[in-house]
């Protein structure tokens, strides 16, 4: 009787901790309640727990069943980027290859949502500096493996991060610094007029792509500055590519021409042509993020973080505007106003 009643004790233990694990998994809720911070890794654990079942029989029901993929499948369908298996199929091979890849995304997972619980009211102030209202977030984090996109956005405030992804190079602070990058979108789409209007829709026509030119540049420059200073508060040995873009004149001012020559474009060019040219220099070469972080940069350090916050709230053309009215005219954006 004694036996039976330690292992139903042990039993009740485990079903408890087991509850509490679950609980943290979900919800990381801080002392500040403006900010919420969910955390969802099943598809991620699944898949790193059973790469072989993954590879050869489960990929397609993975892919419907967690939330992880199916946010992936957003973001293909909203970047009009097709699915290819090439990265899933080379990801699941090589770690089946190397076990230790496993165990080590594992941890980088588990490290990362510790990271957050015990940081998470600093994050919040950082991020709640830049947004000029206090805005009521609840972020999803979903934590996928083996994907095209290693960290986006989709449907307002649902983010997804591949834990597999190499740029991270194991390192919990790095994955962070993204994170607060795409937490600090969910902020801005709340927060500006220009969202909606012209970034969650596909720009149609001439006029539109101009508006969103504007928007899609405030909005990328804004989130790498608010992540860039972050490493301020949370240093990392590994850096986003953007960050040494950023500190080099002639890749800032190399953006800064692609994004004009972007407003040159949209005054001849097609739709299609546009969207093509838009996704290669803005997004593929960096011009949007690097651009636009110069920008907020500039505008930072003439007026301070309360009026750069601001900004959001007034839009792209403001924020366009007082980034000329503080620069030489050969870093001057080509601004039209419609």
């Amino acid at each position: 009787m004694e036996k039976s009643n330690t292992i139903l004790k042990i039993l009740v233990i485990a079903f408890i901790i087991s509850l509490t694990n679950v609980s943290f998994a979900q919800n990381l809720e801080p002392q500040e309640k403006d900010i919420k911070i969910f955390f969802d890794d099943s598809a991620a654990r699944y898949v790193l727990e059973n790469p072989e079942r993954a590879l050869n029989i489960e990929r397609d029901s993975i892919w419907k069943s967690f939330g992880g993929y199916r946010i992936t499948s957003i973001w293909h369908e909203k970047s009009s980027v097709p699915i290819t298996w090439k990265y899933w199929e080379r990801g699941l091979n090589e770690f089946l290859s190397d076990t230790t890849l496993i165990r080590k995304s594992l941890s980088l997972a588990d490290s990362l949502k510790s990271k957050v619980f015990r940081e998470q009211n600093t994050i919040i102030q950082h991020i709640s500096s830049y947004s000029y209202e206090k805005t009521k977030i609840n972020a999803f984090i979903y934590l996928v493996a083996f994907t095209y996109p290693y960290a986006f956005c989709v449907d307002t405030n649902k983010i997804g991060i591949d834990i597999t992804c190499d740029g991270w190079s194991f390192d919990t602070e790095n994955i962070l610094n993204v994170v607060i990058h795409e937490i600090y979108h969910i902020a801005f789409k709340l927060n500006s007029p220009d969202y909606f209007k012209y970034i969650a829709i596909d720009p149609t026509d001439r006029e539109t792509f101009i508006r969103f030119n504007y928007a899609y540049l405030h909005s990328e420059g804004m989130a790498t500055f608010v992540a860039y200073n972050a490493l301020n508060i949370f240093p990392s040995d590994y850096r986003h590519p953007d960050y040494e873009l950023l500190e080099n004149d002639s890749t800032v001012k190399k953006a800064i021409d692609q994004i004009n020559l972007l407003s040159e474009m949209a005054m001849t060019m097609p739709i299609d042509t546009l969207l093509q040219e838009c996704w290669k220099l803005g997004v593929e070469e960096r011009a949007y993020y690097v651009a636009g972080g110069y920008m907020a940069s500039i505008i930072e350090e003439k007026h301070g973080t309360e009026f750069l916050a601001a900004l959001v709230k007034e839009g792209s053309i403001n924020f366009v505007k007082e980034y000329n009215l503080l620069v030489p005219d050969d870093y001057k954006l080509v601004l039209i106003e419609l």
